[in-house]
């Protein structure tokens, strides 16, 4: 008896995945702001500034209009009912 065979087509076995896929590279990251403590001993403040990579400050803590605020603090409104002219 005759068998008759059917061609087998040559298949290339799946690629296996990597075992220890290479580790991911962290994404880029902005660099920290530079950071600097400045005493104001004429306020008896301290004034933490936020610097940039070039040097200026880009933020700081009090802002300076606040810094003003307590150089210069406003004088209170006069009372009207206290009165020193008579």
């Amino acid at each position: 008896m005759l068998s008759a065979t059917l061609p087998v087509a040559a298949v290339r076995p799946a690629a296996d995945p990597p075992r220890n896929p290479p580790p991911a590279s962290p994404p880029p990251q902005a660099p920290a702001p530079s950071t600097q403590l400045r005493i104001e001993t004429a306020l008896q403040l301290v004034v933490v500034e936020f610097r940039a990579p070039d040097g200026e400050v880009r933020q700081s803590i009090p802002t300076p209009k606040e810094i003003d605020a307590y150089r210069n603090p406003p004088l209170p409104a006069p009372d009207p009912e206290l009165d020193v002219s008579r």
